[in-house]
């Protein structure tokens, strides 16, 4: 479905919930595949698995990363797009390659960024999204907090699903299909790591989604 027809579709529904995740789909695709057309881009995040993108990156030939200065580049993207809303990002960048993966930087960037687009949604006015990363052992471990609403425990494995998305009734949050999820843990684990969420235990409310991934030997 062409991009016109899913916008018409969502301001001409009855259902304010269906036009609702109808736009929120549209929007999303916008930012996690700028490079392609709209209805291409809806086609490629919305294949029947996401187990090819796994099976791709298996067999991708990976490169050093340093997720300091990747991540920085999101951050800086956010800031120059002023896509966050009235959401505030804060990113603490670590010493020059003492976060370093093996992978691919694109694939490794649209995941990060689905992480985050997923906190600025969540975030209430003035919210702050902070994000951090560092090595712990053999590991790299990529951490984003938000003050949002936080994750039910019931919907933790389910928000990485296709098109679930979690809006708490009478709350103006989130804007999400669910979409950006299932693509951020499809190139996650394509990278051998592993992404959760949990409630955040320094504050109030809020989010705190991991990912983490083998460290690259330290050179």
């Amino acid at each position: 479905m062409a991009a016109p027809a899913l916008v018409a579709l969502a301001h001409g529904s009855r259902d304010p919930r269906s036009a609702a995740t109808i736009k929120a789909l549209v929007d999303e695709v916008r930012v996690l595949r700028p490079d392609l057309r709209i209805e291409t881009a809806f086609l490629d995040l919305s294949k029947p698995s996401l187990n090819t993108v796994v099976d791709k990156l298996a067999r991708a030939r990976f490169e050093r990363v340093d997720l300091g200065p990747l991540i920085q580049q999101i951050v800086k993207s956010w800031e120059t797009r002023r896509e966050t809303g009235d959401a505030r990002l804060a990113f603490a960048r670590p010493r020059k390659d003492t976060a370093a993966v093996m992978g691919k930087p694109d694939r490794l960037a649209r995941a990060i960024n689905a992480i985050i687009d997923n906190a600025v949604s969540f975030s209430p006015p003035g919210g702050l999204v902070e994000i951090a990363v560092a090595r712990v052992g053999d590991e790299v471990r990529i951490r984003i907090d938000d003050e949002g609403p936080g994750v039910p425990h019931e919907a933790r494995e389910a928000i990485f699903n296709r098109f679930h998305s979690v809006r708490p009734e009478g709350e103006n949050f989130g804007r999400h299909s669910g979409l950006g999820l299932a693509i951020a843990q499809a190139i996650v684990n394509g990278h051998d790591g592993e992404i959760d969420v949990q409630d955040r235990d320094d504050a109030p409310s809020g989010a705190r989604f991991t990912i983490r991934l083998p460290a690259a030997d330290r050179e």
